[in-house]
């Protein structure tokens, strides 16, 4: 959890104490479509998962991206 909360925290150029783990995404400072989508290519990149599209377009919080890694590095396993 808290390696996505310090990416998303990073691409939107905010302090991590911004963000709690059920912060919609889409209303915290600075966020953007195109913003969220690079905190998502990053998170891929740091876990070393590739998620579906259809996928992505179901997070809206920290906390559902991070259920999300998890269950793609489970099934990449």
């Amino acid at each position: 959890m808290e390696e996505v909360l310090a990416q998303t925290a990073k691409e939107l150029g905010i302090g991590v104490g911004e963000i709690a783990e059920d912060s919609v995404l889409k209303q915290l400072p600075g966020a953007d479509s195109v913003r969220l989508l690079r905190v998502v290519a990053q998170i891929e990149r740091v876990y070393d998962v590739e998620f579906e599209d259809e996928a992505i377009f179901d997070v809206g919080t920290p906390r559902q991206l991070t259920d999300l890694v998890l269950a793609q590095a489970r099934a990449e396993a």
